[in-house]
């Protein structure tokens, strides 16, 4: 792991602003609205605010063409850690009277009428919709609706979803964030093995990945964890939501991960799966089955191929094997703006006694990659109670996927 700690330059904020100038030149907009979801969830899944500011997320920005983007923070804490970072050398991207706080529809309002921008064309990022997490958008409706009744003269056209697809090539600078983030994925994964042992509590092995992050100059937020002899589940281990004693692993036993390793607001994944001694074949079967959608998916992820190749490419290993998907096959990373689903999502016969089972959706399989653009490739097989999930971060090369990590792409053993 380098030592050299990556940082955003100057030249980094300009290409940023630079290339939403030209979104807002092109869509013929006079300034932007862009909503940062709260802080305090991860430490936030939807945050283009901080892509315009280096600062901390939670934020409203208001970017005038031309101008220096004016931000609303939520909390006066904020511009007190903006004081520090003066004190500190860090030059800042935003200036202080382009900070305000109290991150409210009407202080919005307030602010566009004291600039005069209140009879301007507003590009708006934050309405359409974002999954996983937010299906109808994230801005919350008394914040728009103050918005939208107090500026009559204003117009809105919703741009978040042209502004995410231009901002999915990484930049150098970005890239090397994001190795970064790799890194410390890399070596929770390996941590994680190493402590998947008979008589260790599921708890014992979230604990050494927390505390393998924050030691390597990162941080998690949240781990996807399960372990047994059977499991079909796909999410937080459930002692973190639901008050029950922590599984103990057991011999033949497969511990099933997601890891989530994040350093300056760029996020990799890592798809750990650990056999625990001799597991059972199905579990090995679904392994390999994994792993060849794996490689498919890498050798596919090339400049100007399409998205819905991609996919098609990690279905077929598949597609003739009895198995079915807990969750989609591979997706985009900072943003999620493509979503390559498996053919038989969810494909459990108990299902048949719940209502209304959607899987999320295949999307963005016309778009073409570009070099730079970020995936996690997640290949999952299940084999009746039995699945297996595996992979890791891919970038986007000339030629063929560049994997980022590769500890997790294969059945790791304890």
């Amino acid at each position: 792991m380098s030592s050299t700690i990556p940082t955003y330059s100057v030249a980094e904020r300009d290409r940023r602003w630079g290339l939403a100038n030209r979104l807002m030149e092109e869509r013929g907009l006079d300034a932007l609205i862009v909503y940062g979801d709260r802080e305090g969830a991860y430490p936030a899944f939807y945050a283009p605010d901080a892509w315009f500011t280096n600062e901390r997320p939670g934020s409203i920005v208001i970017f005038p063409k031309g101008e220096e983007p004016i931000v609303v923070v939520f909390i006066s804490t904020v511009i007190e850690d903006h004081i520090q970072a003066g004190y500190t050398g860090h030059r800042s991207w935003i200036s202080p009277e382009n900070m305000y706080v109290g991150k409210m529809g009407t202080n919005v309002v307030e602010i566009i009428e004291d600039r005069g921008l209140d009879s301007c064309t507003f590009g708006i990022v934050g309405l359409e919709p974002y999954p996983p997490y937010f299906f109808d958008g994230v801005i919350p409706y008394n914040t728009w609706k103050a918005i939208l009744d107090d500026l009559p003269k204003a117009r809105f056209e919703p741009v978040g979803a042209d502004f995410l697809n231009r901002i999915a090539a990484k930049s150098d600078e970005e890239i090397a964030v994001l190795k970064w983030s790799a890194e410390i994925g890399e070596k929770m994964c390996e941590a994680m093995r190493a402590a998947a042992r008979p008589g260790a509590g599921e708890h014992e092995i979230y604990a050494v990945a927390l505390d393998t992050a924050a030691r390597n100059v990162g941080y998690t937020g949240q781990i996807l964890l399960g372990s047994g002899p059977e499991f079909v589940g796909w999410g937080p281990p459930a002692w973190l939501y639901r008050p029950e004693a922590p599984p103990i692993i057991q011999e033949g036993d497969v511990v099933l991960s997601e890891v989530f390793a994040s350093f300056g607001l760029l996020e990799t994944q890592h798809q750990p799966a650990i056999g625990v001694g001799n597991i059972h074949s199905d579990f090995e079967d679904a392994a390999a089955l994994a792993r060849a959608s794996y490689e498919a998916g890498v050798k596919a992820l090339k400049a100007g191929a399409v998205f819905g190749d991609v996919v098609e490419a990690m279905r077929a290993p598949i597609r003739e094997a009895a198995c079915w998907q807990v969750h989609p096959l591979v997706h985009s990373l900072t943003p999620y703006t493509m979503i390559g689903a498996g053919e038989h999502v969810v494909d459990l016969p108990e299902v048949a006694r719940y209502g209304k089972v959607l899987p999320l959706p295949t999307m963005g399989v016309d778009r073409v990659l570009e070099s730079g653009m970020v995936f996690a490739l997640e290949p999952n097989c299940g084999i009746g109670r039995r699945m297996v999930n595996l992979g890791g971060t891919v970038l986007v090369g000339e030629s063929g996927g560049i994997e980022l990590n590769s500890n997790s792409t294969r059945l790791m053993r304890a």
